[in-house]
């Protein structure tokens, strides 16, 4: 018997969650609270997912409003992203850029945290927009001011 699509999507998306949650919580306990509502929220609104759409996509914007809300509601504001909270490459130099890249992006604001994320992902601009709620050219501009900001930074 086949998996409901439901699980197959939450199965092959588990590392989008995940990093979701790791940005907005760094104890683990809240982590895995916010886990479980971001999975809520996912349920609750398969019935109004859309085939013609990429999945992740879908479940980025779920879940990054779920982490929104949920930090609203609780009160909590998180200053860092602990650097466990991506995945960063085997290869020695590529990991060390990633490590002073991902260092370089917790002094930029959250929104801007967000957006870099899902470029660093390989959304397109448009996937951006539509997972951020924003027009694509607000993407294309927000994007050009981040990447200026980090290369200010990395002159410093």
């Amino acid at each position: 018997m086949d998996e409901h699509p439901f699980i197959e999507l939450i199965e092959r998306h588990t590392a989008a969650i995940e990093r979701v949650c790791r940005s907005f919580c760094s104890v683990r306990e809240d982590r895995e609270d916010l886990r479980q509502e971001i999975l809520l929220h996912l349920w609750w609104g398969w019935k109004h997912y859309r085939p013609d759409h990429r999945p992740i996509t879908w479940l980025y914007r779920v879940a990054l409003n779920t982490a929104i809300s949920w930090r609203r509601h609780r009160g909590r504001q998180v200053a860092t992203i602990p650097l466990d909270a991506f995945d960063l490459p085997d290869d020695t130099a590529l990991h060390e850029q990633a490590v002073h890249l991902r260092s370089l992006m917790l002094h930029l604001p959250t929104a801007d945290q967000r957006m870099l994320e899902l470029y660093l992902d390989g959304f397109s601009s448009s996937e951006i927009a539509s997972v951020l709620g924003i027009s694509q050219t607000a993407v294309t501009t927000r994007m050009g001011r981040i990447k200026e900001k980090l290369r200010k930074m990395r002159e410093i």
